[in-house]
């Protein structure tokens, strides 16, 4: 294994044990109430969420959107629509939602089961559009994204 490939491995690590304590702390607390305790700690995951962008690891902007827009790291709940469209936006821009980019859907999956995904994008053509893309690719977490959000579409009515 490369040292670039340890390293970088070595950053998810990182980020992973970081997002467990920093959840831990954010239990006791209410979604829209920052938390000075953890303030260090979450500026580190967002530095290394950064480095690992940088590194072309672009699936893990919807992690940085829903991290950057959520106070509390245990639910999860955004209280920073705009600021999470932006840095999703972003993403986009960059592939991070590609219909191949499976870490990416994965963690927009992650952001979609503590929020609402029909408020994700404003612009909902587009944000269609890139599900629809990478459900027709047989990506299996854009395909539940698509459930969550056009599930009455999908049921048929009863006579």
């Amino acid at each position: 294994m490369t040292d670039d490939k340890k390293g970088t491995r070595m950053l998810y690590r990182l980020i992973v044990i970081l997002l467990i304590e920093i959840g831990k702390v954010h239990e006791t607390l209410g979604s829209a109430v920052a938390c000075p305790e953890t303030e260090g700690s979450e500026a580190k995951v967002l530095g290394n969420i950064d480095r690992l962008i940088d590194k072309g690891i672009t699936g893990l902007y919807p992690l940085k959107a829903l991290l950057m827009a959520s106070n509390n790291w245990y639910t999860f709940t955004i209280v920073r629509e705009g600021l999470f469209r932006d840095v999703l936006l972003e993403g986009i821009e960059k592939g991070a939602l590609a219909p191949d980019n499976q870490e990416g859907w994965s963690w927009m999956k992650f952001a979609s089961l503590s929020n609402d995904p029909a408020d994700f994008m404003t612009d909902t053509d587009c944000y269609y559009d890139l599900v629809m893309s990478a459900t027709e690719n047989g990506n299996p977490d854009a395909r539940e994204i698509m459930d969550m959000i056009w599930e009455p579409e999908n049921c048929q009515e009863e006579d």
